[in-house]
């Protein structure tokens, strides 16, 4: 691969660049036009099929759910093309304030990465990883991310990584080798469990059927936001609290989830539990499998067939617990980074 030409118009983005691919085949890679937008979608389509990945993508899901955040730049969406047609795009961002009320420049996300089949396409990959970089530290990122995760998802909440983003899906071969070759390494990884809600079955157990004695649920519905950064990750996502209270003392929680249910999105709804911290007092004594159960039976009531938990890959307390109540890995979320070495 040799560089032909490169045409910089801002030092904060790439206006166009040219390259020439292997034999006489010769790739533009350029800023989002909104002209691109069935082909962007696809792109999306013609990738490999994974359960953490929406599909069928339509040109008004991708509009609606990428393009209209506030913050959506189209010059940090770059598209490749060949032969005037797009073969690829990379989206890059940036995460949000400690405050929730702004974007910070010190840390850079690589949202995604997509290339359509071709025996150039670790090439195309490369060369726009590599532009979708130099745009974010041109824009003052420190640090660079692969992937997108809970709380650090300026984009694809719902459509990558399951109903809520999960880091890089380890199923996704090109953007993690791209990611690893441009010298990111692997920081965490999260195991994506899901099971289907219309086959659960409330177990009849003494331990279970103490804590519904002892035990009321309350549910809180559509939570507002805490902050613009969370909204915005949301976008039209719902939000359930389930709170476990003890019967004789109402005010006190003594356990809690949340439900994260992307709107609109899947063929299949799919719902998350999310914000839930697990202990071994919680499993042992049948209050977590108690909670877990009437959170699944919430679903089903608000039309959901798939129900959704993101576990540390190291947690081997959880993973036995989420196994044992029928839950099965589907996927795996790698969260990526590397410094910036200016």
């Amino acid at each position: 691969m040799r560089l032909a030409t490169a045409v910089w118009l801002s030092a904060c983005f790439v206006s166009c660049l040219t390259f020439e691919l292997r034999g006489t085949a010769v790739i533009s890679i350029r800023s989002f036009r909104n002209d691109d937008l069935r082909a962007i979608a696809e792109i999306w389509n013609c990738q490999p099929w994974s359960g953490g990945r929406f599909q069928p993508m339509t040109c008004q899901v991708f509009e609606r759910e990428v393009l209209s955040k506030p913050y959506f730049d189209r010059h940090r969406f770059l598209v490749a093309v060949v032969d005037e047609r797009p073969v690829g795009f990379v989206h890059a961002g940036f995460a949000g304030h400690a405050n929730g009320r702004c974007l910070v420049n010190e840390v850079g996300i690589i949202c995604a990465l997509q290339v359509l089949s071709g025996p150039d396409c670790d090439q195309i990959g490369n060369l726009l990883l590599r532009c979708a970089e130099e745009g974010l530290v041109a824009g003052g990122a420190v640090e660079l991310q692969g992937g997108c995760r809970h709380h650090a998802a300026p984009f694809y909440g719902g459509l990558y990584g399951s109903c809520v983003a999960s880091g890089v899906l380890k199923s996704d071969e090109l953007f993690v080798d791209s990611l690893v070759r441009s010298g990111y390494v692997v920081r965490d990884e999260l195991l994506v469990y899901q099971r289907a809600v219309g086959s659960f079955r409330p177990a009849m157990q003494r331990a279970l059927m103490q804590v519904r004695r002892r035990h009321l649920v309350a549910v809180e519905e559509d939570l507002p936001a805490p902050s613009w950064w969370e909204a915005c990750q949301r976008g039209n996502a719902h939000v359930t609290r389930l709170r476990l209270l003890p019967r004789g003392a109402p005010t006190k929680a003594i356990a809690t989830l949340s439900l994260w249910e992307p709107s609109g999105l899947a063929v299949e709804p799919t719902v998350a539990i999310v914000d839930w911290d697990l202990n071994r007092i919680e499993i042992e004594d049948g209050v977590a499998e108690f909670l877990l159960g009437e959170a699944v039976l919430h679903c089903g009531q608000q039309g959901a067939s798939t129900i959704e938990m993101q576990i540390a890959s190291g947690d081997g307390q959880q993973r036995e617990f989420v196994e044992r109540v029928g839950f099965e890995l589907v996927d795996r979320g790698l969260w990526l980074s590397r410094a910036v070495h200016r």
